[in-house]
């Protein structure tokens, strides 16, 4: 309930006064004072860049003096929403999100509160289907909490909502400072009833033995084998490689059986990117818009995949590094498979687990 005597507003001459909202407050023990870091527009400037990071301070968390400069604004973004601080280590991090450009959440480190705030080259924790998050931790781990937005009205292609299901990612620092996603082990030890998987060749080259699938494709061809059905609410996992030259590798979920349809978690050495596509779809994107990710891969080099499908809801994870979070509206049953084009793709540890 709000106390109307302890509410305070933008200062008008720093300020836009609409956007002064979603307050982060913390204990700034440096200071030894109260810091709240509020969602904020300057008053000036570039009208879709004037979002920031307001600071204000307090001694008793009533009383707050705005600071006359802003925490962070670097005059790229409509504005700074939700906005979170915490600290790993020798490195803080400022995460918010921003709705100007690719709707996605994004994040600062910088070795001190006072900055400098250094944008790292992949400075996202995922894609356009995950928003608004947060972070809270435990004493071994930090988790990210946003959602994975519905769509209206349930089809593949329909406009995202302000709005969705809950979805988590776990935060680990690598040695760099910079920050990696992966699934938290809580959900993974969720899904502990094996569910069969049966290799059934499709097109290209399909041979298996009792170690791993490998899948050919001559380089202007494509191949793929599918695995089986899928649950409704299922964790795949493998671990893959590819050949020199492969064009594109990955998964194919809820596919018809003669791999007409069906979604498409797509692995592309030459662009170095993770994406998201479905088959049939509309225009000429090259995947689902907003759905991509960047992903270091090499020839010959193992790739950690772990999918997690739940209803309408997707979570895809690389190398407990990359997250991609997606929605299959349009195909609610298929089989499971695995494609390659130009090239040849080898899977290993392949497994199929329901809850």
């Amino acid at each position: 309930q709000k106390v109307p005597a302890d509410t305070f507003y933008a200062p008008p001459e720093l300020y836009e006064p609409n956007d002064w909202r979603d307050p982060f407050v913390f204990w700034n023990d440096s200071a030894r004072e109260y810091w709240m870091l509020i969602c904020a527009r300057q008053s000036s400037g570039i009208p879709r860049r004037r979002g920031c990071t307001a600071l204000a301070t307090s001694t008793d968390l009533v009383h707050w003096q705005v600071a006359p400069e802003p925490f962070y604004a670097p005059g790229l973004y409509h504005t700074h929403e939700c906005p979170d601080l915490f600290r790993i280590g020798d490195w803080w991090y400022l995460v918010f999100s921003e709705y100007s450009q690719k709707l996605l959440t994004r994040y600062r480190m910088a070795r001190s509160l006072a900055g400098p705030w250094i944008t790292p080259d992949d400075d996202a924790f995922d894609g356009r289907a995950f928003y608004a998050a947060k972070t809270a931790a435990s004493p071994a781990e930090r988790y990210l909490f946003g959602w994975n937005p519905t769509r209206t009205p349930e089809t593949d292609q329909s406009p995202w909502n302000w709005g969705g299901n809950l979805a988590v990612h776990a935060l680990s620092q690598r040695d760099d400072g910079t920050l990696a996603a992966s699934c938290p082990q809580q959900i993974v030890a969720q899904f502990i009833q094996e569910h069969p998987l049966q290799v059934v060749p499709v097109a290209g080259q399909v041979q298996q033995n009792a170690r791993e699938l490998v899948v050919k494709a001559s380089p202007q061809e494509w191949a793929c084998a599918m695995l089986g059905n899928m649950p409704e609410s299922c964790l795949f996992s493998a671990q893959f490689s590819f050949s020199e030259g492969t064009h594109n590798l990955g998964v194919m979920l809820r596919a018809s059986a003669d791999a007409e349809t069906g979604y498409y978690v797509r692995i592309e050495p030459g662009q170095q990117r993770l994406v998201w596509d479905t088959w049939p779809r509309p225009g000429d994107a090259p995947h689902q818009t907003g759905l991509e990710r960047p992903l270091q891969v090499g020839a010959g080099l193992p790739i950690t995949l772990q999918v997690v499908c739940e209803g309408t809801i997707a979570e895809v994870y690389v190398n407990n590094e990359i997250a991609l979070s997606a929605r299959m509206y349009d195909h609610r049953e298929g089989a499971l498979g695995v494609f390659v084009e130009g090239g040849t793709l080898s899977a290993a540890d392949l497994s199929l687990h329901t809850r």
